[in-house]
């Protein structure tokens, strides 16, 4: 009998072998894959040092010919451009200095990349998105030139930024800063060598500090709205200021600015004349609740993005309904803290009737006849109904005018002054207000009191008045 042997024929082997060359194949080429894909698109944005050193081999790779994007405003005025191969874009002289803290810098060199403002954020459009010419993109702004440079000009040296936003769209159509020292947009090399402290730091922005009695326009939303849902009489608003209040449960003395006595007053009264004393009692009648939830309808606890510049913060503690932390908070100091131009927002937000809108910067960006991004209109809260929202316009043309914005010679404004006591015994004051076109918050450190910002307020809002 014969032993009966299972060979496999040529044919089956060849197709063993070629299947087996396959599978070598794809193996090999996923574990390449996967290498490059983490190498190049997933460790660059878990490692800050893998992600410089990929820019860094872009860069040297088209530094001899690539030719740095052209930043124009809204009308498309070139703000910084005239670039060539390995000579980085210019501004004119007051661009230069006006526009220098939102343009700032990017370099990259040694591995090490140094970024700040929009050319830091926009670096793949500006330098590495070339077109057919070699040059980047074209990124047009929301800003106004001549009023981004009014602006600039308006501050003078002090320590601090004037914001503009437009109050249908969001748009900020001016964000003038002045930090601890001079930036020149066009030499960006000796902002990198300042060793000073916050040289590096656009004030309208990064800056936080309690908001000041700017906040009262918040506490004031409130109340408001918990007469409207409880349909309480006017009778609520009413309050006998004496001077000095003692939150109950505490030993906690508030007082006027200035010491001043109002005697009995109501709500329209209090926020012309910024009383202390009404909102303090005012807060703590209407409840850490109610005045939690406003803030939050006016986004503050939350952060804020504006596309390619910045995501500002915001923070409160009111604590566990203590009295005396709600009085504090209601009147805008506590533990509070805000940038100026989320303070230009709140004031956008009464200014379209109770919507707030998220700030926009860049209007566009385009390369080769296409649109690569185009800023839209988006809503970020509805702040309160249209009844409070009316009646926080009367109040505030009130203090306006105490301010001196009267309508013969400055149109119908609005506004709310605020100045906050700042650690180490600063002062950080602010002139937050609106136009029927714009919205704006002017801040300042370091001075005697909001009082300081009436002139510059009055000239500003006469320039507004002059753009429509």
């Amino acid at each position: 009998m014969k032993t009966m042997t299972n060979k496999r024929s040529p044919e089956s082997i060849s197709m063993s072998r070629i299947r087996l060359v396959e599978v070598g194949g794809i193996i090999v080429s996923l574990v390449f894959t996967s290498f490059f894909a983490y190498k190049y698109l997933i460790n660059p944005h878990i490692n800050t040092n893998a992600n410089t050193t990929k820019y860094q081999i872009i860069y040297d790779a088209i530094k001899s010919y690539a030719i740095e994007g052209t930043i124009v405003d809204r009308d498309g005025n070139t703000i910084l451009g005239n670039a060539a191969a390995e000579t980085r874009a210019t501004a004119d002289y007051p661009q230069n200095l006006s526009y220098a803290w939102l343009l700032g810098y990017y370099s990259v060199n040694d591995h090490r990349q140094n970024s700040f403002g929009l050319r830091g954020n926009l670096k793949d459009y500006l330098l590495f998105q070339l077109d057919k010419n070699n040059q980047g993109a074209l990124v047009k702004l929301t800003t106004n030139t001549d009023l981004q440079n009014y602006a600039y000009q308006l501050l003078n040296g002090t320590e601090g930024s004037i914001t503009v936003l437009d109050n249908q769209t969001g748009e900020i159509l001016c964000l003038s800063s002045q930090s601890t020292v001079d930036f020149n947009v066009n030499d960006p090399d000796s902002m990198l060598a300042s060793n000073v402290t916050e040289s590096q730091y656009r004030r309208g922005t990064f800056e936080k500090d309690p908001p000041g009695s700017t906040f009262k326009v918040v506490t004031a939303a409130a109340a408001l709205t918990m007469q409207e849902d409880e349909n309480l009489d006017d009778s609520f608003f009413q309050f006998n200021d004496t001077g000095s209040y003692i939150p109950a449960g505490s030993n906690f003395v508030i007082t006027n600015f200035q010491n001043q006595v109002f005697g009995t007053i109501d709500m329209n009264t209090a926020l012309a004349k910024s009383c202390n004393c009404y909102f303090a009692d005012l807060g703590i009648r209407v409840g850490a609740d109610k005045l939690s939830k406003m803030m939050n309808a006016f986004m503050v606890g939350k952060d804020i993005t504006i596309p390619y510049l910045d995501t500002i913060h915001s923070s409160y503690n009111i604590g566990n309904n203590d009295n005396a932390e709600l009085a504090q908070t209601a009147f805008g100091q506590g533990n509070t803290t805000i940038t100026p131009l989320h303070i230009a927002m709140m004031a956008q937000a009464i200014a379209n009737d109770g919507v707030m809108l998220q700030p926009q910067i860049v209007k566009s960006i385009q390369s080769d006849g296409r649109t690569l991004y185009r800023s839209s209109k988006n809503s970020l809260s509805t702040t309160t109904t249209h009844n409070v929202n009316e009646k926080l316009k009367e109040y505030m043309h009130s203090a306006a005018l105490e301010y001196g914005l009267t309508e013969s010679g400055y149109g119908m404004v609005y506004a709310k002054t605020g100045t906050a006591e700042c650690a180490n015994n600063r002062i950080h004051s602010y002139m937050m207000g609106f136009t029927d076109r714009y919205s704006f918050c002017i801040s300042a450190n370091n001075n005697d009191g909001s009082a300081e910002l009436y002139g510059i307020t009055q000239r500003l809002v006469r320039y507004l008045n002059s753009l429509y």
